[in-house]
């Protein structure tokens, strides 16, 4: 009887993850990966195309403009925020960014990017917290959402919130992969212990 679970199980993981046909259009496997973002000031760069965090840098000057030089990741997490390769994060040329899909659109029913589709860059957010004035170069796109006050603050302690789709142009500007977070806190309730589904449409 075990013997049959296990194999029942094989064969649902292997259609689960075989590249599903939808009409012209070919949805590649969606894949999952964990990152350690638990530090509130360093920065870890993953690479879509090898589903890795192929290096970590501190947000200083001197660690940014060595990621900034590089082409080789495509995406950045620190805690809950984002990094996409292009417009400020970049001294390369590199051409990532983020398209956000509407709040309604779901992870499974996304199989290509609208044609008018506009991917954001990032850019230099200066911000206030309990620590002071913060500047740094990163995405308006973020790992979680938080609920808000009808006047528009957040509301506290924080209550999280699932972030839509996003469509994630690399850093050479040729593949489209869809993401989406699905864990910010983990069982024990560690902040920055992130997970998220991504897939290629192209």
């Amino acid at each position: 009887m075990k013997k049959f679970f296990a194999l029942a199980l094989a064969v649902m993981s292997i259609a689960s993850t075989a590249c599903k046909k939808e009409g012209n259009k070919t949805t590649a496997p969606t894949k999952e990966m964990s990152v350690d973002a638990t530090s509130k000031d360093t920065w870890n760069y993953i690479s879509l195309a090898t589903g890795e965090v192929i290096g970590t840098g501190a947000d200083t000057e001197a660690d940014n403009a060595k990621w900034r030089a590089s082409k080789d990741w495509d995406m950045a997490v620190c805690r809950y925020n984002l990094r996409f390769n292009g417009g400020e994060s970049t001294t390369a040329g590199a051409q990532g960014g983020v398209y956000t899909f509407p709040a309604d659109v779901t992870f499974n029913s996304v199989t290509e990017v609208p044609a008018d589709a506009i991917f954001a860059t990032d850019k230099t957010v200066t911000s206030e917290g309990m620590s002071g004035t913060t500047v740094t170069v990163k995405s308006d796109a973020t790992v979680i959402l938080f609920k808000k006050n009808p006047d528009g603050s957040s509301v506290m302690p924080p209550v999280y919130l699932q972030a839509p789709v996003y469509a994630v142009r690399s850093a050479d500007g040729t593949k489209i992969y869809k993401v989406q977070f699905t864990q910010y806190k983990d069982e024990n309730n560690v902040s920055g212990m992130v997970m998220f589904d991504y897939a290629s449409l192209n």
